[in-house]
């Protein structure tokens, strides 16, 4: 018993000794290209600063369906109706469906169906793996107290 409690030490050890070892990040997708993030800041930031963070965003007034998109962070992590994007499948992300208004539940922006030109961005930097610049956790992080 002695035994195999000091095997599993050791091995603890070693695994954090490893892991301590790798340059940070790199257990990770690959870091975004200049060109995936010169794309991301011409072509989608505009477009969730203009017509998503003010439902969408920590400045929403009231946040819509649990649902941030002004972090790589919350993009990520979704919202009440789970995940927003599949990096890579743009077929299988909820943002394309909503922005394409296939589906009569789901239609962002609510108001107006984007250009198709921005339409083909969008669906394209999911496509690309959804790149975002680096970016510093926010420090506040939380929802906003009002949601729904």
């Amino acid at each position: 018993m002695l035994q195999m409690r000091l095997n599993a030490l050791a091995m603890s050890a070693a695994c954090a000794l490893v892991g301590s070892l790798l340059p940070v990040g790199s257990l990770s997708a690959a870091d975004p290209t200049p060109q995936q993030l010169e794309f991301f800041e011409k072509k989608i930031r505009p477009v969730l600063s203009t017509h998503c963070y003010k439902c969408h965003s920590r400045e929403s007034k009231k946040l819509r369906a649990g649902l941030m998109l002004d972090s790589h962070a919350a993009v990520m992590r979704g919202g009440e109706s789970g995940a927003l994007l599949v990096p890579g499948e743009p077929d299988k992300s909820r943002l394309i469906e909503a922005v394409r208004y296939e589906n009569v539940d789901l239609e962002m922006p609510p108001k107006r169906k984007l250009p198709e030109d921005v339409i083909k961005d969008l669906t394209e930097w999911v496509r690309m793996g959804a790149p975002w610049p680096a970016e510093a956790a926010p420090a506040d992080a939380g929802v906003p107290a009002e949601t729904f």
